[in-house]
């Protein structure tokens, strides 16, 4: 069944998209001209296997990194420097992922990016600042679908992934595949298995793992959260929080936003003791 263009194309559900994407740049420059970074620091040899870190002024402090979205095709960690501003200030160190796009590589090989960038932050976190042992994974669409593969792709990390923060996650690879999308990410039937999230066991999952999305986002958005947290909330510490009326491209806004329930979540994570 093709999935409808109206689900998934958001510039068109969404005509003012452009302010969202101007207080990205407009806020992202603020950040990057307040606080102390590091850009483009290198976990590969392509240009994209790169990440910014945004480093707390005190030692040994909690990690946050971020994944940027954009159908694994687009997009790019520059525009999202701004949610780097209320975990600074609470002493937490930040980094942002790039990754190599769709379709010059496989969904596997930019999995694989995902999986470097991690053991890199571990293995060099601690000269900006971060503790390797307390890390909480975040992303935005197709990024929050890359924070959850992550942690279940890479078992020797899960002690240092204290939670998970996934904003408007893709997590059933199956509608992608059958819509205008897949002219550009040529994802086949054997791929839809392995990279959908709603196919794995999340009863591996133990960290506390927060589902958020937007009430005015399309149908296939707020069902994609919602029914991984249905339908695993009995094995795996999920919770689920649905934002009144904010669309797709003003969900991530609320990573900067040091009120927000998702920046609290994300605190009380490196706050709890860990079992």
């Amino acid at each position: 069944m093709t999935t409808p263009e109206n689900q998934l194309n958001l510039r068109a559900r969404h005509p003012d998209f452009q302010l969202a994407l101007d207080f990205n740049e407009s806020e992202s420059k603020r950040v990057l001209n307040t606080y102390s970074n590091q850009l483009d620091l290198s976990y590969g040899e392509d240009p994209l296997q790169s990440l910014d870190i945004f480093p707390s002024a005190v030692p040994n402090s909690p990690v946050l990194v971020f994944i940027h979205g954009g159908y694994w095709k687009a997009l790019d960690k520059s525009s999202y420097r701004f949610i780097a501003a209320p975990f600074v200030d609470q002493n937490i160190s930040v980094c942002l992922i790039n990754y190599r796009l769709i379709p010059s590589v496989t969904m596997e090989a930019l999995l694989q990016d995902i999986s470097s960038s991690l053991a890199w932050i571990q293995a060099n976190i601690s000269s900006y600042n971060g503790n390797p042992e307390e890390m909480v994974l975040s992303g935005h669409s197709a990024g929050g679908h890359l924070a959850l593969m992550a942690y279940l792709m890479n078992k020797e990390l899960r002690a240092s992934i204290k939670g998970i923060c996934s904003l408007s996650g893709i997590f059933d690879l199956g509608p992608i595949k059958n819509s205008y999308l897949n002219e550009d990410l040529h994802l086949r039937e054997e791929d839809v298995e392995p990279y959908s999230v709603i196919n794995k066991d999340l009863g591996e999952l133990k960290c506390p793992t927060l589902l958020s999305v937007g009430s005015a986002e399309t149908d296939l958005f707020i069902k994609e959260s919602k029914n991984l947290y249905e339908q695993h909330k009995s094995r795996a510490p999920l919770r689920y929080h649905e934002y009144p009326e904010l669309n797709h491209y003003e969900m991530v806004h609320k990573l900067g936003d040091a009120e927000s329930p998702l920046v609290k979540f994300i605190l009380h994570q490196f706050q709890t003791p860990s079992s």
